[in-house]
């Protein structure tokens, strides 16, 4: 992903919350560059987002293509937010915030980018000829279902398109929210693929406040 690529017209949603700030993102220190070209900037004066800045963004595109030197059971992934609230910090995913010109500890948790136009841009995927139905995989950078996902409901949209195009795809996760979505998921189950997985990382308190403090 880059940012030069990654544009958002017009003025922030003001149906997302009663209480947002936005402005157009300066975005503070070395990242201010990137976030001058058009994403915008919202923050949210409620417990749950407090400290948390979020990025809004047009991409280009949304299902990405898997390396094949990853040796990843998958090709294609869908990741419709860049950083990740949990704050788990054996993510692996860390160090791609890096090269947004972040850090990989304090902005991955805490400055999240969200792809606001995924839903539709996966629709058009899935209406190309090119696309020939793959397995999409989720979940797979950061998760899906963050809290984030609470406020931008954008896994509607994804699975929605999925199901009404009938493509394969799986889901990693371990947010509860996943609960929401059971419907859509039970439907898209009846006429493909899919597969849900939980990961559980701990089942002892003390580590896992150490390692997953908002999760706690």
């Amino acid at each position: 992903m880059r940012w030069n690529h990654l544009q958002l017209d017009g003025a922030p949603d003001a149906t997302l919350d009663s209480g947002p700030q936005s402005s157009p993102a300066d975005g503070p220190g070395p990242g201010r560059a990137l976030f001058e070209r058009g994403a915008v900037t919202r923050t949210f004066d409620t417990p749950g987002f407090r400290g948390m800045t979020f990025y809004e963004i047009q991409a280009k595109s949304i299902v990405n293509r898997v390396p094949a030197t990853s040796r990843m059971a998958f090709s294609w992934t869908i990741n419709p937010y860049r950083g990740c609230q949990h704050a788990c910090a054996y993510c692996f995913a860390r160090t791609t915030h890096t090269y947004l010109d972040l850090d990989a500890g304090q902005d991955f948790d805490s400055k999240v980018v969200v792809k606001v136009n995924a839903p539709e841009l996966l629709r058009r995927t899935l209406a190309s000829s090119r696309w020939a139905g793959e397995h999409i995989a989720m979940g797979t950078n950061v998760d899906c279902y963050q809290r984030a996902e609470g406020r931008y409901q954008l896994m509607r949209g994804i699975i929605s398109a999925l199901r009404d195009y009938a493509n394969p795809f799986s889901i990693l996760t371990k947010g509860t929210l996943i609960l929401r979505d059971l419907d859509l998921l039970t439907q898209a189950a009846e006429v493909t693929d899919v597969g849900l997985n939980v990961s559980a990382g701990f089942v002892d308190k003390a580590l896992w406040r150490q390692l997953a403090p908002s999760q706690v």
